[in-house]
């Protein structure tokens, strides 16, 4: 998390975008490894932190200063000193919407479920089909045990974006955040149902490899990597150089995964593992 968070981060003062298969959302998220904060910061990183603050007295609005001491705050655990930093920031800079996306993310990782989601619901009062609010959103609802609301909300974001009145709408990764859903609550046929949907859409346009690359993930969760390779195999068809290189590197990673599963004989019992 601390690692996708410094890269938001570095997007939302630095002027930088999101593409590509970034737009996948939590399958991406799932598929990187996690990094831990650590809770206690060295001498030297509490002696950069201070140098920071005092660089920032003197220039406050410069936005590397602020990318670079909420980046070490982040990377010493100290979350209270970066949400409040980014709170300030938000409240210089309210159209900066990203700001308050990164202290409502910042308030998840705490545990703050609640006021994480007070935060990001005054954000969608503003902009109700923002994506990676509605992400957000719906993750919050998950972890709070509401997956019936989140599955409501996920679902209703995606009839919206069918709408042919919303034009120049992007209704791709509404459906993959809902089949993103069915997923994480097991409901396994619903999100394969609803990936298949979305890929005979896409046969009449301009083909999109975004629902192949979850289709091949579902897959791939599933135990199925000799699909999941031939999945991604038909999305890298279809994708541009950077969506490719990054498929590249996760069919190597497959791949690898492949050679290492025991073969299974049709009707054998499953290999005994070691504790």
């Amino acid at each position: 998390m601390l690692r996708a968070v410094i890269l938001l981060l570095r997007g939302v003062l630095l002027g930088g975008s999101y593409a590509g298969v970034f737009a996948l959302g939590w399958w991406v998220a799932s598929n990187t490894p996690a990094e831990v904060a650590t809770a206690s910061a060295s001498t030297a990183e509490q002696q950069k932190a201070l140098k920071l603050r005092r660089k920032l007295d003197k220039l406050p609005d410069d936005p590397d200063l602020l990318l670079e001491l909420i980046t070490t705050q982040l990377q010493q655990g100290d979350l209270q000193a970066a949400y409040d930093h980014l709170q300030t920031l938000h409240q210089q800079h309210p159209q900066r919407w990203r700001l308050g996306l990164l202290a409502a993310e910042l308030l998840r990782s705490s545990g703050e479920l609640a006021a994480a989601q007070q935060q990001v619901q005054q954000l969608l009062a503003v902009d109700p089909d923002n994506l990676p609010l509605l992400r957000l959103h719906c993750r919050i609802l998950l972890e709070r045990g509401e997956a019936a609301r989140a599955e409501a909300m996920a679902n209703a974001a995606w009839q919206r974006a069918q709408n042919p009145d919303m034009t120049g709408m992007d209704a791709v990764p509404y459906g993959l955040l809902l089949a993103d859903i069915h997923r994480s609550q097991g409901k396994v046929g619903a999100a394969d149902q609803l990936l298949e949907q979305m890929i005979d859409r896409s046969k009449g346009r301009r083909p999109d490899p975004r629902p192949l690359i979850a289709q091949a993930m579902l897959r791939q969760d599933n135990g199925d990597l000799e699909a999941a390779q031939q999945l991604l195999a038909e999305a890298r068809q279809d994708g541009d150089p950077i969506t490719i290189q990054w498929l590249d590197i996760l069919s190597r990673r497959w791949s690898l995964e492949l050679t290492r599963a025991p073969v299974q004989t049709p009707g054998a019992p499953p290999a005994l593992t070691i504790p």
